[in-house]
């Protein structure tokens, strides 16, 4: 992974003298790294760098868009984008973006506590609620306007829905064919959902209402950080960032946070959530759409199991289906009215 002296000096609009891999990550489309610059003028400067190519490079562009055209529209928790530097469509691009661990945050894993979680749902119904039924389609992805299929499903447009699936039974088929540690009955399951889940969503978008941008990989094991005197966090990674349901944001960062009654406890915070958006302003959004929206996203992390060809995840989503009741939002149509 190499990060050039040259490259990082155009990316800031500032010569450095020296680039330091301190440590990497683990990213799926990227390279991703902890970097401290030297200068010859002033104090060393530890930033996050991301090289990204080819389908991974679209991904990057989007959260470049996202740092300059849509987080000055509200009070965003995303860092700092410190520089970039882009060598057009067919080449790289490089982000060089804040450091949260050197300013004192941190992820929380499965640790959050209440406070935390209360903080993160007024962070999210802060977003929701700026772009609720106003998502930037054309900011999201100007260059690509039929956005591809993903690791998580976006709610337009309503074509993707499909795609999406078709991507999760061509990736399911080589995930099982990888391990014997899934049983048959588990395996069925993905395909007893997969068919109800596209109606489902088509049903729900039909109308083009109650859509909002959404982070698309909000979750504490990765991207959402936490300082130990602020409740509110911040989160990094807005590549993924798409019209979708609120509730997918929500229902996809408690999926690693223990609870005793996972249902009840859900049901809770879901309704803080709720609550947040009417008190924001949205007030064409039932108590019942919204939590047909949380069950519903819900099968996404069963299908972001299947691209990451996680055993383990893959049978804690199919324990959040069942806690959840997921399955009711398959059976019965989505309360639009």
């Amino acid at each position: 992974m190499t990060f050039s002296v040259a490259e990082v000096s155009q990316a800031l609009g500032v010569p450095v003298i020296g680039v330091d891999v301190v440590e990497t990550f683990t990213a799926s489309s990227a390279d991703v790294a902890r970097l401290r610059l030297r200068f010859a003028d002033r104090p060393d400067l530890s930033v996050i760098g991301k090289h990204a190519t080819g389908a991974g490079a679209v991904g990057a562009r989007r959260e470049v868009r996202f740092f300059e055209q849509l987080a000055p529209r509200w009070d965003h928790p995303a860092p700092q984008l410190v520089g970039v530097s882009d060598a057009g469509e067919g080449g790289r691009i490089l982000l060089l973006s804040e450091d949260l661990n050197a300013a004192g945050y941190r992820l929380p894993g499965v640790t959050v506590s209440e406070a935390q979680l209360r903080g993160t749902i007024e962070a999210l119904v802060d977003l929701h609620a700026r772009f609720w039924n106003d998502v930037p389609f054309d900011v999201l992805d100007s260059a690509h306007p039929e956005p591809s299929a993903t690791s998580v499903a976006q709610a337009w447009p309503p074509e993707v829905i499909t795609q999406h699936a078709a991507a999760v039974r061509a990736e399911a088929t080589s995930f099982f064919a990888s391990t014997s540690e899934l049983d048959t009955a588990e395996r069925s399951r993905l395909d007893e959902v997969l068919d109800p889940w596209v109606r489902q969503f088509h049903a729900r978008v039909a109308d083009g209402r109650a859509i909002t941008l959404i982070h698309g990989d909000f979750h504490f094991l990765g991207n959402v950080f936490f300082a130990p005197n602020d409740v509110r966090p911040k989160v990094i990674d807005w590549s993924e960032a798409k019209p979708g349901l609120g509730p997918h944001d929500l229902a996809y960062c408690l999926t690693v946070v223990p609870a005793d009654d996972r249902l009840a406890r859900d049901r809770v915070l879901l309704r803080r959530y709720w609550e947040g958006l009417r008190g924001a302003g949205v007030d064409d959004y039932s108590w019942e759409l919204c939590e047909w929206d949380f069950r519903f996203s819900v099968f996404c992390n069963l299908f972001q199991s299947v691209f990451q060809r996680s055993v383990k995840w893959y049978r804690k989503s199919l324990a959040a289906i069942d806690a959840l009741d997921a399955r009711a939002a398959l059976a019965e149509p989505p309360p639009l009215h």
